[in-house]
């Protein structure tokens, strides 16, 4: 019991310190101390004006910090494994509030630069939720319950989880609105200065994202509410569901507030509070949601078990594909964009194949490609992945709607949202899903093309038909030598559904499109002859592949020999057409 009170307690004084570092900035007082750790060279400063706001917030980080340090301690010696179980998330705590506590120094010294100062935001609220965390696992009801409490269904649990990380990441971007000086960017509400988008400067765009997706987290929240009430049967989780939609009314209203009364200091430390608020609802649902699972911290492989989520030799490929057409595209695009967008492009990629593994968790054990996955060999719980994948999404959005423009930030949108709700599923019901997921993983290059030009263009399409084009033989490769696999799986490939021959001719003719469009290039004035040559080349070999698919002797080896080929194809082609730009 002792423990759970001081883990309460821990957390209470972390939301406090939140919200007086929310003062803080509110009040303008982040350099009254103009040097850390000391304020003027001593450790107490006469307290008035802004030093009293700046070295309160340093005095409470300190009493916070020796809060998790005594509850690490207090776990580490705590006899029963249960507690002891939780030692290294108390630990982790202590380890927040030390990153926290740096960051906050480096702040002060470096004259608040904006990214570090967001980043100290970012901390403070995961510090936040893992000592929650702990005061919940703590509790003695939790841990030596009369009667084992009764879970809910886990879509609830899960609904909440992708829930709680939008208001995370939504938070971390407000914290990224206040510092980088975006909070009365847009003076109109509910639209940033007349318009949804408009074409204004990256700070101006900051704080429009923060309102477009302050609407699709706070749909999020309505939908795990709803699911919540629905679904569970406990009156504490029916009452979180309650509460939840209401906190994202008042924080909606609190942030509109703080537009129109021009960051008013009351209206805007409310809204950091309902906010910070409405993470530990979710978070506790969450968690109660799950009331009898074990607390088990992450083993040093859970890292590479997430970067293999993200299927990184897939990954790369597309960011070959993306920074081809970059470079392709006329005109000029600033460094920092360039590589906001490619990030983000990337992480777009990452987020898709994690959720991608997610949805296909069941039937993965099924296929001897996929049995080997983190999720089917259980190295990674599908809470895990999710929370991993939903991040990913949430960091890459933003990136590449303020890295590029909006329309390459709306195509990147639809090709996350179309494989994952489209293509995914559709996979399991009709053969046609190969033509749907070609969509998406062909629009990257497109991407690349629209953040220089800001509109679609022959040159852009043109790169899009080819990427659509090369998947069709390239998936319909290995969907021959991996028929077993599939058809074990349940899922409807081409080669289950249509003859063999009807296959291969699928082959060749797509291939026969697809050297059709690499060689258009060149008319089209994206690449020159040098590079012509090369697709020829490139697509001749490409097509004797193809054709001798005929062959009576062609079986697996020939299809698995195509679908390499296929990738080395791709890979000397874009590079073909970036070397030729390069030398033109």
């Amino acid at each position: 019991m002792l423990v759970y009170r001081f883990a309460v307690a821990t957390a209470v004084a972390t939301y406090l310190l939140i919200l007086i570092g929310g003062l803080v900035h509110g009040t303008g007082s982040s350099l009254a101390c103009p040097d850390w750790p000391t304020c003027y060279g001593t450790l107490m400063p006469k307290m008035e004006g802004g030093v009293l706001v700046e070295h309160s917030h340093r005095i409470a980080a300190f009493t916070v910090g020796l809060l998790a340090l005594s509850l690490a301690v207090m776990l580490t010696a705590a006899r029963d494994p249960a507690l002891r179980r939780l030692r290294p998330f108390g630990w982790l705590a202590v380890a927040l509030v030390f990153a926290q506590g740096l960051l906050g120094g480096i702040t002060v010294l470096l004259r608040l630069p904006t990214p570090i100062s967001t980043a100290h935001t970012a901390t403070s609220l995961l510090c936040f939720l893992t000592v929650l965390y702990i005061a919940v696992r703590a509790r003695p009801a939790a841990i030596a319950p009369a009667t084992p409490p009764a879970a809910a269904p886990p879509v609830v649990a899960r609904f909440a989880l992708v829930a709680a990380v939008g208001v995370y990441f939504q938070m971390v971007l407000g914290g990224l609105v206040r510092h980088s000086g975006a909070a009365l960017a847009c003076t109109d509400v509910p639209l940033c200065r007349g318009s949804l988008w408009p074409d204004a400067h990256p700070t101006v765009l900051v704080q429009a994202l923060h309102r477009l997706n302050a609407v699709a987290v706070a749909l999020l929240v309505i939908a795990s509410a709803v699911v919540t009430f629905r679904r569970a049967t406990r009156p504490s989780l029916r009452v979180l569901a309650g509460v939840a939609p209401i906190l994202v009314g008042v924080q909606i209203w609190l942030g509109l507030r703080s537009v129109t009364t021009f960051l008013d200091l009351r209206t805007v430390e409310s809204h950091l509070a309902v906010a910070t608020a409405l993470l530990g609802v979710l978070a506790l649902t969450v968690l109660g949601a799950r009331p009898a699972a074990q607390p088990s911290f992450p083993r040093p492989s859970w890292f590479r078990d997430l970067v293999e989520l993200a299927k990184p030799r897939i990954t790369g490929m597309v960011v070959i594909t993306f920074v081809g057409a970059l470079c392709l595209a006329p005109g000029r695009i600033a460094r920092w964009r360039a590589i906001m967008t490619l990030i983000g492009t990337a992480l777009l990629v990452a987020a898709s194949n994690t959720l991608n593994m997610y949805l296909e968790r069941d039937v993965d054990p099924l296929m001897e490609r996929t049995r080997d996955r983190p999720l089917p060999r259980a190295s990674l719980s599908p809470e895990t992945a999710l929370a991993f994948g939903v991040s990913l999404a949430c960091v890459a959005v933003p990136l590449v709607f303020l890295g590029s423009n909006l329309l390459t930030g709306i195509l990147g949108l639809f090709a996350l949202g179309s494989y994952v709700a489209i293509y995914t599923p559709l996979k399991r019901h009709s053969a046609i899903a190969l033509f749907v997921g070609a969509v998406p993983g062909a629009l990257p290059p497109l991407m690349g093309w629209t953040a220089v030009t800001g509109r679609l263009d022959a040159g852009g399409l043109a790169l899009f038909a080819i990427l659509f084009l090369w998947q069709i033989p390239h998936f319909l490769a290995i969907a021959i030598y991996r028929a077993a696999d599939y058809a074990r799986a349940g899922f409807k490939v081409l080669p289950l559904t249509i003859s063999p021959r009807a296959t291969r001719v699928t082959i060749v003719t797509f291939s026969a499109a697809l050297v059709l469009a690499t060689v258009l290039l060149e008319p089209l004035r994206v690449a020159g002859l040098p590079y012509l040559v090369c697709a020829a080349l490139l697509g001749a070999v490409f097509m004797g592949w193809a054709v001798a698919g005929f062959r009576r002797a062609a079986a697996g080896a020939w299809a698995r020999s195509l679908f390499f080929y296929s990738i080395v194809y791709l890979t000397l082609l874009f590079v073909a057409l970036v070397i030729d730009r390069t030398f033109a």
